[in-house]
């Protein structure tokens, strides 16, 4: 793989390895915030090009998921998109929910809320068969992350899942925010997918990629419409009735979010040019040679050594986390405490040198902390 660390300021001002919490924009991005800036300041037939650069983002969007412009939307997070779906079912009382141990708040949160409307929700292990296990003929959905926030575990056996879950009629919903952009990724039995812009895709806050399967948009029921959800918002029977749009944009309501549409554009024009499968084939090695350091430490891991499990992260646990990534910071390696955990992440523009930096900062950092509570 090219060498892409100069490219990005900051990766090599430190060893930056917190691209699960926080991605580098892409060198592109501050040209492209200006130019939306520009576009915008000439009112409205600044529009043609704000409205254009959308429809190319959704179009580079859809080519990363390898799927058609018209099954993606754009939406302002990947907390509002894992809230559209449970909002948009009808839910009886008696049907059940599954997650797993290893979610992101978000999507427990949204799940928890259907609780008022009497769906019970199952917490599974972040395992297939573990979830198989639990999926029964009232199961109407699996909401489940790619990859763990938590451990870094690459979800296997995906399609598997899918099509028992089909057999019983429930839906699979897929948060991708950690794996969108840095893991290859098949849509293969998803009927629901969601990712942040701003971690692994390189762009920055304010946006969520949606992607909706075209048997389930063609029933699904959004709980929110506004404007932009119809084809045309001023038809003459407007007060009488609307349409729905075609696909997934009909969960959009209202104006886009331009200038996280600009520079998430360059972040997926950069992440295509490189080759998903390059960084994840390349970066292989590095994950784990960080992870086979940690573990060499006597620390506890929470990512496990199995290659097939294997992403961009690497985490351990440790009672003291964020005093550890505070005293790191200290000494020029980011990483995420928090959670009871230290997790570090590893995306193109890191390499060996990183590695070798964090895993020595570490080993003084940890010294520290240990003389520090003896």
């Amino acid at each position: 793989m090219p060498s892409y660390k100069q490219m990005f300021r900051r990766a090599t001002e430190v060893a930056y390895l917190d691209t699960a919490a926080e991605g580098l924009p892409v060198p592109q991005a501050e040209d492209a915030l200006r130019e939306y800036i520009h576009q915008k300041s000439l009112g409205t037939p600044g529009r043609r090009a704000l409205f254009a650069a959308e429809a190319e983002t959704i179009e580079l969007a859809a080519r990363l998921l390898g799927t058609g412009q018209t099954n993606v939307a754009l939406l302002s997070s990947a907390s509002e998109a894992l809230n559209v779906l449970p909002n948009s079912l009808d839910w009886r009382p008696g049907d059940e929910v599954i997650l797993t141990d290893a979610e992101f708040p978000s999507n427990i949160l949204a799940c928890l809320r259907l609780k008022q409307r009497g769906v019970k929700v199952h917490v599974a292990g972040f395992d297939s068969r573990d979830i198989a296990a639990r999926l029964s003929p009232r199961t109407r959905l699996i909401s489940i992350s790619l990859v763990s926030y938590k451990t870094g575990v690459y979800f296997g056996g995906l399609p598997d899942l899918a099509r028992k879950a089909k057999q019983l009629g429930a839906l699979i919903s897929v948060d991708a925010t950690q794996g969108l952009g840095r893991c290859p990724i098949s849509l293969e039995g998803v009927d629901f997918l969601m990712s942040s812009s701003f971690k692994w895709l390189l762009g920055s806050h304010g946006l969520g990629i949606v992607y909706v399967a075209p048997e389930l948009c063609e029933r699904l029921s959004p709980a929110s419409v506004g404007w932009y959800s119809v084809p045309d918002c001023f038809t003459t029977d407007r007060f009488e009735r609307y349409e729905l749009k075609a696909g997934a944009g009909r969960l959009c309501t209202g104006m886009p979010n331009f200038g996280p549409i600009y520079t998430l554009r360059e972040g997926l024009k950069f992440l295509l040019a490189a080759g998903v499968q390059n960084i994840f084939h390349d970066l292989a090695p590095v994950v784990a040679h960080v992870r086979s350091e940690l573990a060499s430490l006597g620390l506890a891991m929470l990512t496990p050594p199995d290659a097939e499990c294997a992403s961009g992260i690497v985490a351990f646990e440790h009672p003291r986390a964020r005093e550890i990534s505070a005293a790191l910071e200290r000494e020029g390696v980011i990483v995420w405490g928090g959670d009871g955990r230290v997790r570090c992440s590893v995306h193109l523009y890191n390499d060996e040198a990183d590695i070798e930096r964090y895993i020595d900062r570490l080993k003084f950092v940890l010294t520290q902390v240990d003389a520090a509570h003896a």
